[in-house]
């Protein structure tokens, strides 16, 4: 009488791999780090398990998904597969109402904490040798204003190691605040003793000396304007001293651009003495940029040069100091750039919470730079056309 009805569809469960021979190992490292993001949820109203649903966004993201319409889209293509392989009970794929629902009540701290520590095993299995540079900058969410309720763009600061090509973290900016102060905080959280960090002139404070000190990295920033006494130093130290040591370094042309780069390093010595930038800048480093760019419809070359001052708590060598300063732009080459073209962030209009679902990026992001992509477009476009199988030949750890 209880039993199996006439025409009754049923489903059967069993352990991994499933009878399709579809295994769950792949998932299983990420699922236990998405396991300890604190769910907030009544117990009545946990239809969806909040870290298979996060693994599915994730994975869906990997696959080109870049709103919750459209992750939405992925789960109910994939429905079957994805319960088939991490053996759910799932009865329906969530709406996207759902799925926006529960993302937006999430609380940004554990999902963060979560972040790191899955960013931390990845950037450990991709850094190269030699040194080490994180890049710290800051990025807005150009779609995030919502000016029915006065709500300002949501600003994000990252830091990107260069070698590994990993987002090692993010902080939300105050929209009463600025960059300054997350940048400080975000030194002392991430453990960058013996590695060197790289800021904009925004960071160049001593406030912001003094947290990379006290977390033992050192601190490369650009001097500007917003700092004239500084500037004004570092321009007489180099126009009196020799440098301790130097480095020209000439890039190929490409799009109709060549650029000259020589990077000189000098000791402050006693230059600052009296200052209270004297107990945080060692060395200051110059780069002359000599460019010629390429003008396409007549044909000729035009000429602009530039030099730049940066200040730093130890004193590298130049070959080293020409490094860092370069490698900061790959924040924006490798992390900035495929989020606005490829993820769609800009264009993206999630105002409630925005940076619960810029880390789902970011741990996309993470996951294709551990996988070797070099053409994120690409690789998410393959990714959508290669089943589940394509997925699951994924390295997540």
């Amino acid at each position: 009488r209880n039993g199996i009805r006439k025409g009754q569809k049923v489903r059967f469960y069993s352990g991994q791999p499933n009878e399709k021979g579809l295994p769950m190992e792949p998932f299983e490292a990420i699922l236990k780090i998405l396991a300890e993001i604190t769910d907030n949820r009544r117990g009545q109203g946990k239809q969806y398990t909040l870290h298979h649903l996060i693994l599915f966004s994730i994975l869906a993201m990997l696959t080109g998904a870049n709103s919750y319409r459209s992750i939405c889209t992925f789960i109910e293509i994939r429905f079957q597969d994805l319960t088939d392989i991490i053996g759910l009970r799932w009865q329906r794929a969530p709406a996207h109402t759902t799925i926006r629902s529960i993302l937006l009540g999430l609380n940004k701290d554990p999902f963060e904490r979560a972040f790191r520590i899955h960013a931390a095993t990845l950037d450990a299995k991709s850094r190269g040798d030699g040194v080490r540079v994180v890049a710290i900058d800051g990025k807005a969410l150009r779609g995030s204003f919502d000016n029915f309720n006065d709500k300002k763009i949501v600003q994000i600061l990252s830091a990107f190691a260069s070698d590994s090509a990993i987002i090692l973290g993010h902080l939300e900016i105050d929209d009463k605040s600025n960059e300054i102060p997350a940048a400080q905080r975000l030194l002392a959280e991430l453990g960058l003793a013996g590695e060197f960090a790289t800021t904009d002139a925004m960071n160049c404070q001593k406030k912001t000396f003094a947290a990379a000190s006290d977390a033992e990295c050192a601190l490369i920033a650009q001097i500007k304007g917003n700092q004239p006494t500084l500037l004004e130093a570092a321009t007489a130290i180099a126009a009196a001293f020799p440098p301790e040591s130097t480095i020209t370094v000439d890039d190929p042309p490409r799009h109709s651009r060549s650029e000259t780069r020589t990077i000189d390093v000098f000791a402050v010595g006693n230059a600052l003495e009296g200052s209270e930038w004297n107990e945080h800048v060692a060395a200051i480093i110059r780069v002359k940029r000599q460019t010629f760019l390429s003008i396409t419809k007549t044909g000729q070359w035009t000429f602009r040069g530039e030099t730049a001052y940066y200040a730093c708590p130890v004193m590298p060598l130049a070959e080293t100091a020409a490094a860092a300063i370069r490698n900061h732009w790959d924040i924006e080459n490798r992390n900035h750039h495929p989020r606005d073209v490829s993820f769609g962030e800009d264009a993206s209009r999630i105002r409630h919470n925005p940076g619960i679902f810029a880390r789902v990026r970011s741990f996309a992001l993470n996951i294709l730079r551990l996988n070797n992509a070099t053409n994120i477009p690409q690789t998410r476009y393959a990714l959508s056309l290669g089943h589940m199988r394509a997925l699951q030949a994924v390295k997540f750890m």
